[in-house]
């Protein structure tokens, strides 16, 4: 869309700047005409904007268009777009980008999430149910009532916000760097349960006092 609009808009505005020849009556109107002739260049400046406006167009077309490839792995990068309530569900999504993506409600059950970024993303209500989110960064991502249980986070990097979650039971945390406060406040929330994958309490992942 934003390349045929430049287009249109650059190649109309070029017609308007094209120099008319004014009419021919007389002798000495002609030679004023010939004066007023535009050189051979300026002749072909809205053909040469045009190109411009085109190569422009062409260059600027990956940059709008959704879900743009990613780098690592190839597939759908998910930065920044609106995957709310959508079904990830035990799909291998590894590597993949979802930074500032408004994932609320999104379900990723099962999925393989490993390496995943979700840097500011908002995954309200996610369901990250037996996911695996090894080595995945979930830094300053709003997780108001979501779901992690049985996921596992080891070696994930988080911020506060995992303190939000809605449930964590049977989580492995096991070397996930999060503050203290949040790993304070998840050991105060009662969160237990075993990981069925890894056989690691959550308790003792978070290493919460006994």
């Amino acid at each position: 869309m934003l390349r045929g609009l430049v287009l249109a808009l650059v190649c109309a505005c070029a017609s308007a700047l094209t120099l008319p020849t004014p009419p021919s009556t007389t002798a000495s109107a002609t030679r004023r005409a010939a004066s007023l002739t535009p050189p051979p260049a300026l002749n072909n400046l809205p053909q040469q904007i045009c190109s411009l406006a085109l190569c422009a167009a062409l260059t600027l077309s990956p940059l709008v268009a959704p879900h743009a490839l990613a780098v690592s792995g190839g597939g759908k990068d998910f930065s920044g777009a609106s995957i709310e309530g959508e079904d990830f569900s035990g799909q291998n999504l590894k590597g993949k980008e979802f930074r500032g993506a408004f994932a609320k409600g999104a379900n990723f059950k099962g999925a393989n999430l490993a390496a995943t970024s979700f840097f500011k993303a908002e995954a309200l209500d996610a369901d990250f149910s037996g996911a695996d989110l090894t080595g995945a960064s979930l830094e300053e991502a709003g997780l108001e009532g979501a779901i992690l249980d049985q996921a596992v986070m080891t070696n994930a990097y988080l911020s506060k916000t995992i303190a939000d979650v809605k449930s964590a039971k049977g989580a492995d945390f096991s070397e996930a760097v999060l503050p203290p406060y949040a790993q304070k406040s998840l050991c105060a929330s009662g969160i237990g349960g075993t990981n069925e994958k890894t056989g690691v309490a959550t308790r003792d992942s978070l290493m919460c006092p006994d």
